[in-house]
């Protein structure tokens, strides 16, 4: 298993027969606080329903597809994503698991990193202006006028950096990687 150099990657959870979180391991909370996300740390994530942290509706049909087949068919489900950060590219894979009770054991394993220069776009930190801009929530790459294109490139298409504030991210899927992903998880 690898591990990204800045620490941060492979983390676990636990959802009980409902999807909500039961418990999760302590590699996420730091991950989640280290990303700026409190609101994804423990205790307060804990009950929470998982498609309350996936508000994109494709994104939302691929886990429950994802949770269905791995209670189905007793094997975990493996599918890749990335994480990036400003200064990193994260691949990764979720590995997603039944349990004997019912719930399911979700754990995402670092596959490798690459370091880019940092970029703003993805910088919690930077002013953020009212425009909405689409990320797919696997591959990381941005909607830009409907052609898919790695961060650096949308920034420059879009000339993102004209602008004052830079718009908020939103997650959703890519068609390739719906394409991609429903054919993993259609009935074998």
């Amino acid at each position: 298993m690898a591990s990204a150099p800045d620490g941060q990657g492979d983390c676990a959870y636990e959802l009980d027969a409902d999807l909500c979180f039961r418990s999760v391991d302590a590699r996420w909370t730091e991950f989640a606080r280290t990303n700026a996300a409190p609101e994804l740390c423990a205790p307060s994530l804990i009950g929470r329903r998982l498609f309350d942290c996936v508000a994109d509706p494709s994104t939302a049909i691929l886990y429950r597809r994802a949770f269905e087949r791995a209670r189905e068919s007793g094997r975990p489900v493996v599918l890749p994503f990335r994480c990036d950060s400003p200064a990193l590219r994260r691949f990764m894979e979720i590995e997603i698991s039944a349990t004997g009770d019912g719930g399911f054991r979700v754990c995402t394993r670092v596959v490798r990193v690459e370091s880019r220069e940092p970029v703003a776009l993805l910088d919690a930190t930077w002013a953020r202006g009212d425009e909405l801009l689409r990320m797919c929530g696997w591959c990381k790459r941005v909607d830009a006028s409907g052609r898919w294109l790695e961060v650096e490139a949308a920034v420059e298409a879009l000339r993102l950096f004209d602008e004052h504030t830079l718009p908020r991210i939103s997650h959703g899927i890519c068609p390739e990687c719906e394409t991609r992903l429903l054919g993993a998880l259609a009935p074998w």
